[in-house]
């Protein structure tokens, strides 16, 4: 059953044609117009009733599969958007939120913790279980003697199937013109992708953390003499340092948006690098994509800047506030949003002490530290730089009211921006207000007005806050 229900309540749940509902015929009446039967009364499996007017609305689901929810929805025996539909509802609501559809995951985000066997559904138990390949006769296989969908198990197939490649006479795989192969040995490795995707909200930076704890895990847990020695040498040190790189990346590139209160405002590609014969991470290196900008400097009613803003003004000292000019907190700056609540956040304090920490395990120190915090602050004061009109600017068109000068109040700030970024006060302010234009030669002095000015000091701003996050990538 699926659109258009005619029912006095849930009319707005059974009002799209890409919802589906099992449901029985209750009753049919005879339609004199079309002289035929139309079935008007359906139940659903809970019980209520629904009338419909329209008999193209049912969809047959005909055998037992398309209603227990199958681990992977290619095994129904009719695939339609109805049966795959139920199959992911149904698991959905026994907390199954992985399905597969052949080699393809299909997650639904469950907005809460799952756990299996009063243990998390991420625990070093289930990450044993599908690394090792004697779990296939465990108690959690299902059915078909295959393990249930997960993370997990997308991780550990990319996994196995890299490692492979890479040993002599496992590797033996077809050339393909679409993956790059490094020749290793006598084998031929061959690179394993895996594409997250889905809509904001739908759970890829957590899919992401997931995925790559996994891997970090399972390259640590051999007991190789080799991996043993590497372990000593401080590989172990690299594993923390790529699991800290996804936490950093949040602080400066995730924001809260009315959908998602961690969204990822940017793209990125992480490639990790294994030693095919060890099995052991060797290296990782990140590249990202299409920050959004436009975040920097406004954002819409009940959506947030990036993270670290609010961390450093919850989570910083008094003493590390003062030096910074972030004494007024988060209602005092114009790029942090309004209609936000002004309560100090525990989310946010304590995120501000795992970014020092991620900041440390990437190798800067405090006063790396104190440098990166006063990027982010400049940008807070270039927002607080207003303008309002001048009667008299000492250009020829001294007497325009619509050229800019910048309030005597925001000076205080342009003067903080320039000293945390280390610019020149006067060339800074030249640049807001005016334009110069070269025409023959010669340069002409042209005033901005306010909009104008505006316009220039977000720009640097975003520059600004960009080229931090491009060199913290880095």
């Amino acid at each position: 059953m699926t659109g258009d229900i005619e029912a006095e309540t849930n009319e707005t749940l059974y009002s799209s044609k890409h919802l589906f509902f099992p449901c029985s015929i209750v009753k049919t009446l005879y339609d004199e117009k079309e002289g035929t039967s139309v079935p008007t009364l359906v139940k659903t499996s809970d019980g209520t009733l629904h009338k419909i007017s329209d008999s193209s609305m049912l969809v047959q689901l005909t055998v037992p599969e398309d209603y227990i929810g199958l681990p992977d929805v290619l095994h129904l025996p009719h695939v339609t958007e109805a049966s795959l539909l139920h199959a992911l509802r149904l698991r959905y609501s026994r907390d199954d939120v992985y399905t597969s559809a052949g080699p393809i995951l299909v997650s639904v985000n469950p907005y809460k913790t799952v756990s299996v066997g009063g243990k998390s559904l991420y625990s070093e138990e289930q990450m044993m279980m599908y690394h090792d390949a004697s779990s296939s006769v465990s108690q959690n296989v299902d059915a078909t003697g295959q393990l249930p969908p997960h993370l997990f198990k997308v991780a550990e197939r990319a996994y196995s199937a890299l490692i492979a490649s890479g040993q002599p006479g496992l590797g033996s795989l077809e050339d393909s013109p679409r993956m790059k192969h490094v020749e290793h040995g006598a084998s031929s490795v061959r690179d394993q992708s895996i594409i997250i995707s889905g809509e904001s909200g739908a759970g890829k930076t957590e899919a992401t953390k997931i995925i790559m704890k996994y891997l970090a895990r399972i390259t640590a847990m051999s007991s190789d003499d080799n991996l043993a020695n590497l372990v000593e040498s401080g590989a172990s040190s690299l594993e923390d340092r790529v699991l800290s790189s996804n936490p950093l990346l949040e602080s400066f590139g995730n924001a809260r948006t009315l959908r998602n209160d961690n969204s990822s405002r940017f793209g990125k590609f992480i490639e990790i690098s294994f030693n095919t014969g060890t099995g052991v991470i060797v290296g990782a290196s990140i590249s990202n994509y299409l920050l959004e900008k436009t975040r920097i400097t406004t954002q819409i009613d009940g959506e947030r800047n990036y993270h670290i803003f609010y961390q450093l003004l919850t989570g910083a000292d008094e003493n590390l506030l003062k030096e910074l000019g972030l004494t007024g907190g988060v209602a005092a700056f114009n790029y942090l949003g309004k209609n936000l609540s002004q309560k100090k956040s525990r989310r946010d304090v304590k995120g501000f002490e795992e970014t020092k920490e991620c900041l440390e395990r990437i190798g800067l120190n405090k006063e790396d530290q104190k440098q990166i915090f006063s990027f982010v602050s400049a940008t807070l004061h270039l927002g607080n730089i207003d303008f309002e009109e001048s009667d008299d600017d000492g250009s020829e068109d001294a007497g325009n009211s619509e050229n800019a000068q910048i309030t005597s109040a925001a000076i205080v700030h342009l003067q903080k921006a320039c000293a945390l970024l280390g610019l020149n006060e006067a060339e800074v302010k030249k640049a807001m207000l005016s334009k110069f234009i070269s025409v023959g030669g010669k340069t002409i002095h042209k005033p901005q007005n306010i909009a104008q000015a505006q316009d220039k000091r977000d720009a640097l701003a975003k520059l600004a806050y960009s080229s931090l996050f491009l060199w913290l990538v880095n």
